[in-house]
């Protein structure tokens, strides 16, 4: 079903506007107090601005969790991207039961993380000076998964082997954009 867009708040009525700020108060507690994910915010080193931790399985009090990086968000634009890209893989984690030790299933879900959330959109790619016009997104999204590939300790930080895994996957993966209709 496609979303309606929203009525702007100065032209809600009163009832549009307790609704949506009592949706709103419960968005706040939710993302406090739900197990599904917990989101935590924390400063994190220099290379981070965000991530997932999968819950563990077997573990009864173990849950998912989304960490936002305060001291490393530049902006709300750029806090939304991140928590657009982590909520990718928690929709992964659910969805396709991702095996996080499995390099390839790690790169498949960084390639849609990456594709879907804003991270590779050419303003984003502007400020680190990455640029071009000839598939400007598909080489930012294989660079960015490639790092991440890099950054788990089953890759051991080698480069070849990071490409290689991402190159597998990348087409079947960049294609798949649930639960999204298309890239934004």
């Amino acid at each position: 079903m496609p979303a309606t867009i929203p009525t702007p708040p100065h032209l809600e009525t009163k009832q549009e506007t307790a609704e949506r700020e009592r949706c709103e108060q419960w968005t706040d507690q939710l993302f406090r107090t739900s197990p599904m994910p917990k989101l935590v915010i924390a400063p994190c080193p220099p290379d981070t601005a965000g991530g997932f931790s999968p819950s563990i399985p077997g573990e009864p009090t173990s849950h998912s969790s989304i960490l936002i990086c305060s001291n490393r968000i530049m902006n709300k634009s750029h806090l939304e991207d991140t928590l657009s890209h982590e909520m990718v893989h928690w929709y992964d984690h659910c969805r396709f039961l991702v095996d996080w030790t499995n390099l390839r299933h790690l790169a498949c879900s960084e390639i849609r993380a990456n594709s879907l959330s804003g991270d590779c959109g050419f303003g984003r790619e502007y400020t680190r000076k990455n640029y071009a016009f000839k598939l400007q997104h598909q080489t930012c999204v294989k660079r960015r998964a490639v790092m991440s590939i890099m950054a788990n300790p089953d890759c051991g930080g080698d480069q070849d082997k990071a490409e290689r895994v991402v190159d597998e996957v990348f087409e079947s993966c960049f294609g798949d954009t649930r639960p999204f209709d298309e890239i934004y």
